[in-house]
């Protein structure tokens, strides 16, 4: 089977959406099964070579092959030999860009974990940070990937609870092992947001996504000026504070097409996109379907 990747990956300098695995099967992707803060995709891939590329999410890549795999990766600024033995995977934060050179056949699973979802279990009163490692090996985080890949293959049997269930032991397990104490730093001076003005301006965004929401607004929540909120909203998730926005309403949109009587055009309406075709543009962009398609697909 052939498919093509969901994972949100985008240019650092620009956060334009890659296709940077369209060379790669997947085999096993849980795209369609509506799971709203982990995605999962197994596959494999004949070779990588990606510069300042980003995922809107953290990520998460294991190493399914029974044998090492050995590629260049830049750290720091300068090239370094990464090797992961089977098992063992790499992890990235939200927004931080990498550059890989993998020449070699791979196979692998990927999942990708919203920040949100990690926020809510790094509970820590001292500002955290998560940082980029390679060759980790950790049986339990194998051991998440590896069910949530199953359960993606079955199609998503277990349901709602049992995903989430995995998602937040996922989460527990990236925070305890991947954060770290943060260097001082003001968001006025090119910083990110502290762990609590970005869950503040999470929760309003979440609040308000139909209401016009404005980056004065979100910026408000975080006590900063437009421009410096907006500098520092980017360094914390690797998009602008619209983009994220407009993700949000698209994920929201999806949802909401699952109910039975859902309609696009009060949908559109009611999430605050110009009209129904601003909706289609987008949501076609983000899941690779139509609204029309995506609710026929589901039965609906």
């Amino acid at each position: 089977m052939r498919g093509r990747s969901a994972v949100p990956f985008v240019a650092s300098s620009s956060s334009e959406p890659v296709d940077a695995l369209a060379s790669a099967s997947i085999h096993v992707s849980s795209a369609d099964l509506g799971w709203p803060e982990v995605h999962v995709e197994v596959g494999e891939n004949p070779s990588w070579d990606v510069r300042d590329l980003t995922v809107r999410a953290h990520y998460l890549a294991l190493n399914t092959d029974p044998h090492a795999l050995t590629f260049e990766a830049v750290v720091d600024g300068r090239p370094r030999e990464i090797t992961l033995a089977p098992g063992q995977l790499w992890f990235c934060p939200a927004g931080e860009s990498f550059t890989h050179r993998v020449a070699a056949p791979s196979s692998f699973a990927i999942v990708t974990l919203e920040p949100e979802k990690v926020l809510r279990v790094l509970g820590e009163p001292e500002e955290r940070e998560l940082r980029r490692a390679y060759s980790v090996d950790s049986p339990q985080l194998e051991h998440v990937v590896r069910a949530l890949s199953a359960e993606a293959e079955r199609g998503g049997p277990s349901g709602a609870m049992f995903v989430d269930a995995l998602a937040t032991a996922l989460a527990v397990q990236v925070a305890g092992m991947f954060a770290v104490k943060a260097a001082p730093a003001l968001a006025a001076r090119g910083g990110k947001l502290s762990r609590g003005d970005l869950q503040r301006v999470l929760e309003l965004v979440d609040a308000e996504l139909g209401e016009g929401l404005t980056v004065e607004r979100m910026a408000d929540a975080a006590g900063l000026s437009a421009a410096h909120f907006a500098r520092a909203f980017r360094r914390s998730l690797g998009v602008a504070p619209h983009q994220y926005v407009m993700r949000r309403r698209v994920e929201r949109a999806r949802q909401a097409l699952e109910a039975r009587d859902a309609d696009i055009l009060n949908v559109a309406r009611r999430l605050g996109f110009a009209d129904q075709a601003h909706l289609t543009r987008l949501f076609k962009r983000e899941f690779g379907v139509t609204p029309g398609q995506y609710m026929r697909d589901r039965g609906r």
